[in-house]
């Protein structure tokens, strides 16, 4: 086991603003409503889109397709077993210490790095998105909207994303002498919401393998990490209500409906997800002293040498990455344990054909490996093979197509293949996520002049302009 964070371990968080003038813009899109019906399933999936663009300028992602694949496999594997889901649902890790995850209509899940790295097993991860697949399915936020008087979209949206995203000084400003303020009051989970995300959330973790103790573990931490005097109480347990009757409620419900765990635990991914993310929230100089620290008293520990390889590539000291690379293919359960993090040092560090051929020989022994596909493809880029790089791409569009940095990488290949109008397409999207919308709407004109009339893109971004 590795170690956790400790509280001197340096972390840095970045707050949280949300512009109220964007909320206001994109809560119109629903105003015709009546506010006293709940709202239906395709509107809220199209608040859903609106929220992705509002909302993701705002936090910094973990732009990492392994950390964002594992968090995304645990939730499939839930999802799996719910039978008539409603929405399609995506995932973003956000890097931030806070012990949080959330979900928003539409099918957004939120999970920040910290509760990631605070966590003891997959089990403890599953149970939480369990949770807000609850929440989700039981459409509770609808459910509140409809039970509010007098409340447009505009002002739900804006009640929504301070909900979920407010804690600091500006998110408190973002609700403070707005109607919004007495709303978000309204939205928040009853324990009658609580209850039902629970049972559903038990049955669907039952069903998939895992054990739903898990949650009481994980709301212990939550709880535990207030009464150690944390600068803020998490926001968990702001957005989800009484967490002592919640374990209570859990507990009784193993008693008498006990289900066996048949998942089988991966903890060695979990503990070099987490020594990656703890690399990711700290300054590379830091994390190399942090590391080379644990090192010298335990010079063979794996999980200390693997933070210590990835530090020395954040500090873009990447031969001496490589080398720490090669010790750790003797430490390794498996050869190929950490190749696809070495394969990302030789990418770094621009040794592109040596990151091909390492990928390549990764990919036979791990086929289905998607961030090795991505890394791969854009090796397969930058050496001019981009006809060969957009179909690794395009194998993972529909599961990444609102990852910004991946939908930057797929307009570079469509320029390199002289194609301007999907190189347009994708860069639009790109800057509309990454909130710049003056360069946004650049691409998005230089599209519509360029794109085939016939093809899907040119008919999305014809929509778009329809509604604006």
């Amino acid at each position: 086991m590795i170690e956790k964070r400790k509280e001197d371990k340096p972390v840095f968080f970045r707050g949280i603003s949300v512009s109220l003038a964007v909320l206001l813009v994109f809560g119109t899109v629903l105003s015709s409503c009546p506010a006293s019906a709940m709202i239906s399933i395709p509107e809220e999936r199209e608040m859903g889109q609106k929220l992705i663009k509002t909302v993701l300028p705002q936090v910094k992602l973990v732009n990492d397709p392994e950390v964002e694949e594992f968090v995304e496999r645990i939730g499939q594997n839930i999802l799996n077993v719910i039978p008539a889901k409603f929405f399609h649902y995506k995932f973003f890790v956000i890097e931030d210490p806070a012990l949080n995850a959330f979900a928003m209509p539409g099918g957004l899940v939120f999970v920040h790095s910290g509760l990631i790295e605070a966590i003891d097993s997959e089990d403890e991860l599953a149970c939480v998105l369990a949770h807000e697949f609850g929440h989700v399915q039981g459409r509770h936020i609808a459910r509140r909207m409809e039970n509010m008087k007098y409340v447009n979209i505009g002002t739900a949206v804006l009640a929504i994303a301070g909900l979920f995203l407010g804690g600091g000084e500006a998110g408190s400003a973002l609700l403070t002498g707005s109607m919004a303020l007495n709303q978000s009051i309204g939205l928040q989970y009853s324990r009658a919401d609580e209850q039902e995300a629970d049972r559903r959330a038990y049955q669907w973790l039952c069903k998939a393998g895992y054990d739903p103790r898990g949650l009481v573990t994980t709301l212990e931490k939550m709880m535990k990490n207030n009464w150690l005097g944390s600068s803020s109480i998490p926001k968990y347990l702001l957005t989800h209500p009484a967490p002592e009757e919640r374990i209570t409620y859990i507990e009784d419900l193993w008693k008498t409906h006990p289900c066996y765990e048949r998942h089988k635990e991966d903890l060695f991914t979990l503990h070099r997800i987490q020594t990656k993310l703890r690399v990711f929230s700290t300054s590379a100089d830091e994390a190399i002293e942090y590391y080379r620290g644990i090192l010298k008293k335990d010079p063979e520990n794996l999980m200390a040498t693997y933070g210590y390889a990835l530090s020395l590539d954040k500090a873009r000291r990447f031969n001496e990455a490589l080398e720490v690379f090669a010790r750790l293919g003797k430490l390794a359960p498996s050869p190929i344990s950490f190749q696809l993090d070495e394969a990302k040092t030789l990418f770094h560090s621009g040794k592109y054909h040596k990151t091909i051929d390492l990928l390549k020989a990764y990919l036979q022994k791990r086929p289905r490996d998607v961030s090795a596909k991505y890394f791969l493809a854009r090796a397969l880029l930058e050496t001019g093979h981009a006809r060969k790089a957009l179909h690794l791409f395009q194998g993972l569009m529909p599961q990444w197509e609102d990852m910004p940095e991946f939908l930057l990488q797929v307009g570079r290949c469509y320029a390199a293949l002289n194609r301007p109008g999907f190189a347009h397409y994708y860069l639009f999207r790109y800057y509309s996520l990454m909130g710049n919308i003056q360069v946004a709407q650049y691409h998005k004109k230089k599209a519509l002049a360029s794109l085939p009339k016939d093809s899907e893109a040119y008919r999305r971004l014809s929509k778009e302009k329809e509604r604006s």
